[in-house]
């Protein structure tokens, strides 16, 4: 087993023009991210194939763990994303192949409901009226 590691980084990191700021005092590396744009195209720089998500999950999980470490995906401060020593997935995690991470859906939602507020009336009206048609179903049935 390896030891455990302290990180300590304030670095800055630019992603098509964009800020992406890196702290670490300890054991937790925090990433802030700007914008969830950012941060989906942080992800999509990194070189692992659409198949191959949930393994290099799993394996950054299992290798952050060993050396206790745990880095924190934030926007504005808000957590998005937790995976290492600390992450605790939830139901959530239970369901999707997210290699061990914990994640913050509720969080994300939010953002993007503020930065797309077209696209959430739709996605929610879609929504109800799906709830709709299957009630509708079940009483006629």
């Amino acid at each position: 087993m390896a030891r455990p590691l302290d990180v300590h980084a304030d670095l800055q990191l630019t992603v098509d023009g964009e800020d992406i700021d890196i702290q670490s005092a300890g054991d937790r590396i925090m990433v802030e991210v700007p914008s969830l744009d950012a941060g989906r195209r942080v992800l999509h720089a990194v070189p692992f194939s659409q198949r191959g998500r949930a393994r290099t999950a799993r394996q950054a999980q299992e290798i952050l763990t060993e050396v206790g470490l745990t880095l924190e995906l934030q926007l504005d401060g808000t957590p998005l994303a937790v995976i290492g020593a600390d992450a605790r997935p939830g139901r959530l995690g239970r369901f999707l192949p997210t290699g061990g991470v914990e994640l913050h859906p509720s969080q994300t939602l939010r953002r993007a409901a503020r930065e797309r507020p077209f696209l959430a009336v739709a996605v929610v009206g879609g929504f109800f009226a799906l709830i709709g048609w299957c009630v509708a179903r079940l009483v006629r049935s």
